[in-house]
């Protein structure tokens, strides 16, 4: 049985695997350039870290950020980028459960994409687009006939709605929601063309030459929804873009301070007045910061109806020291302007004055255990009530007196909470701090079992997931 290797470019990471593009992303003809070399072979064998593999070719090893599974693969055939003479390889991956590394499975056939890392081994894992060689007719086929193949190369564009529904269909993978009619330019090495999208968002610039391109597209009553990158197209290659386009919306206005002065480098944010999906948070929809001259632009917004204003999102932070502000002035959500945004192309404006900037304001306390023993180690919570769920950062420890130093706004109610983690966690009640400007100096004590933060992260949310709105 055989394996098919495509090496290539991946970077290590940290121990949680995130991938921003599927594996099978990119076709193959351009996927199998963006690594370092191609070859067929076979599993022979599967070793775990530390463990030794015998008779195998191990590049000089540099110690990974993470354990690494060694694989040792018979070469079969090489298609690109692997000395013709070699006939053994080790590759490296991840052992899996958030580290990226892909479960081969000794004696199989893959399709495999890897890296080859700076060290000189080799490695893959899941972002690639790895996956057993019976899945990967498409890919066998167009590397077999690469030699045969046009030195010239072509440009793959789909033109798609950001904010559009994809298309559901059982046994089938989402549907972009795309756009027909879109005008997509391209410009690369002594070329300019441009050409329409068709029914299915799609337009193939064919026969060109290789090298790196930029490609921009245009739609009546739409506007990019950000700008793409340049791509390279290799010889006998592709380059697969997707452009991302938006309906032409902007929701802006000035922001000013009480004194009339533009607000420059505060955040303005839209936050939706009702959940779109289960499990949704009230976080922005879009945000932008104010610049010099007071004004903001808000151009990614979907279709509904939003809250507008300053501190929407989180608690206010002496870096953004303004209370919770909804427009057209008020802390109130039940007084707040609802912004809708409809789904048709329009400009709105809206202006808003600040309120007054709160002050930095010192909280000591000392934490005592019931029998009045100094409590060290323990981790000091500030919950601010209207966003209760984001209690779960620590905002000071007590040291081996008992005490700790925190800071918090002079304008801002909170709960403050004196947690334990452990097998038997324990918490203080948690205690009120009210608006006001005098230094404050608390005793708590851990008389109640449970971790309170946790608690105070489970409420909150009802209302809103309820369909109630900010509170």
């Amino acid at each position: 049985m055989r394996i098919l290797f495509v090496l290539g470019f991946l970077a290590r990471g940290a121990w949680a695997c995130s991938c921003s593009v599927s594996p099978a992303g990119n076709p193959p003809c351009q996927a199998a350039w963006q690594y370092d070399a191609v070859f067929t072979g076979t599993v022979e064998e599967i070793n775990d870290p530390g463990l030794p593999i015998a008779h195998a070719i191990v590049p000089p090893a540099i110690s990974p950020q993470y354990p690494q599974r060694k694989v040792r693969i018979k070469i079969a055939d090489a298609f690109r980028g692997i000395d013709p003479g070699q006939r053994e390889i080790v590759i490296e991956t991840g052992l899996g459960g958030g580290d990226c590394g892909y479960n081969f499975q000794r004696g199989l056939d893959y399709i495999v994409y890897a890296s080859k890392k700076a060290d000189g081994a080799f490695s893959t894992g899941i972002c690639s687009p790895t996956r057993p060689a019976a899945d990967a007719a498409a890919d066998l086929k167009y590397l077999r006939e690469l030699a045969q193949a046009s030195a010239t190369t072509e440009i793959r564009v789909t033109a798609y709605d950001v904010h559009g529904v994809w298309r559901l269909q059982a046994g089938s993978p989402p549907g972009l929601p795309a756009l027909s009619g879109a005008m997509i330019t391209i410009d690369g090495p002594s070329v300019h063309q441009s050409s329409l999208t068709d029914s299915a968002g799609r337009h193939i610039f064919t026969g060109l030459p290789p090298g790196e391109y930029r490609v921009d597209g245009s739609l009546e009553r739409y506007t990019m929804a950000s700008p793409v990158p340049s791509v390279r197209a290799h010889s006998k290659g592709c380059a697969e873009v997707l452009l991302p386009l938006q309906l032409d919306r902007v929701v802006t206005g000035h922001i000013l301070t009480r004194d009339g002065l533009p607000a420059s480098g505060v955040v303005v944010e839209a936050v939706p007045t009702r959940p779109r999906r289960q499990n949704d948070l009230p976080v922005p929809a879009d945000s932008a910061t104010v610049d010099g001259a007071g004004q903001y632009e808000l151009r990614r917004l979907p279709g509904g109806d939003y809250y507008l204003g300053v501190s929407l999102g989180r608690s206010p932070t002496l870096r953004q020291p303004y209370t919770r502000w909804f427009h057209p002035g008020t802390e109130n959500p039940t007084g707040a302007t609802i912004v809708h945004v409809s789904d048709k192309p329009e400009l709105q404006r809206f202006d808003l004055t600040l309120p007054g900037p709160q002050h930095d304001r010192t909280v000591r306390g000392t934490v005592y255990w019931p029998d009045g023993r100094i409590a060290e180690g323990v981790a000091i919570f500030l919950e601010d009530p209207r966003w209760s769920w984001q209690t779960s950062a620590v905002a000071a420890t007590t040291g081996k007196d008992g005490r700790f130093v925190t800071h918090v706004l002079d304008g801002t109610g909170y709960l403050l909470h004196a947690a334990m983690a452990g097998k038997d966690p324990v918490s203080a009640v948690p205690m009120p701090i009210t608006p006001g400007a005098d230094a404050l100096d608390l005793q708590l004590v851990l008389t109640r079992k449970g971790y309170t933060p946790m608690e105070a992260i489970r409420r909150g949310l009802d209302d809103w997931r309820n369909g109630l709105g900010l509170r």
